[in-house]
């Protein structure tokens, strides 16, 4: 009895290694060296999982700004390896759509963030944002500092320039949500965190916000 020949593709047999390994420069060389950051779009639309959790991966080390259109999409993938993925791709290439120098300066803003001193986090960012206007991730970080000092209107306005720039900035939804509870205005809470679902279904933490706002809403319909 013969079996037919099966072909495994350069992208399986390095996402494979990948898994055994976990050495990602190895994966970009390889993946790099046999297809085209289009190439990885159309298999993370149309590949089988394998393929697409790959390519989401290989997406999050050599795409670029022009592919988050299709990244954002497999934010709700049936897959749920593949969300991960392309969640995690989606947030590597925020920081990188810009240049290196302008790079730099975002993740010296955002350190600061992280240690929350958003006092001198935003100069930096605001002198970014006047230097490079495109820079979606510049602006939803500033939003968080505008967000963190309870400033919510100028944070909503921050989260709403990067969603301008980027409609699947899905934290930049959770955020307006967070600062629409705030403001105590519960309906445009909820629709900015359906929104945040409906792009990302595997943000649990705004899941959670919105199962808790629409059981509020109900009671006070009682």
């Amino acid at each position: 009895m013969t079996f037919p020949l099966v072909h495994t593709t350069h992208l399986a047999i390095a996402y494979r290694r990948l898994l055994s390994t976990c050495d990602s420069p190895r994966f970009a060389s390889e993946v790099d060296r046999h297809y085209s950051p289009e190439t990885l779009a159309r298999l993370l639309c149309d590949g089988d999982m394998e393929q697409r959790r790959a390519a989401g991966i290989a997406l999050g080390i050599l795409g670029d700004a022009s592919l988050l259109e299709v990244i954002g999409r497999a934010m709700s993938d049936q897959d749920r390896g593949v969300r991960m993925v392309a969640e995690d791709s989606f947030r590597a290439i925020m920081v990188r759509s810009a240049a290196p120098v302008h790079q730099q300066r975002l993740l010296r803003a955002m350190h600061l963030i992280d240690g929350g001193n958003f006092s001198a986090a935003m100069p930096i960012l605001r002198t970014l944002i006047a230097q490079c206007p495109s820079y979606a991730e510049a602006h939803y970080q500033l939003g968080l500092c505008l967000h963190a000092t309870k400033d919510y209107q100028q944070a909503i306005e921050c989260y709403t320039q990067c969603l301008w720039r980027c409609r699947y900035h899905f934290t930049a939804w959770q955020s307006i949500g967070r600062c629409e509870i705030a403001r105590k205005r519960i309906p445009a809470a909820i629709k900015a965190l359906s929104r945040c679902i409906t792009i990302n279904p595997h943000c649990d933490n705004a899941r959670l916000q919105l199962r808790t706002l629409r059981r509020r809403l109900r009671r006070s319909d009682v």
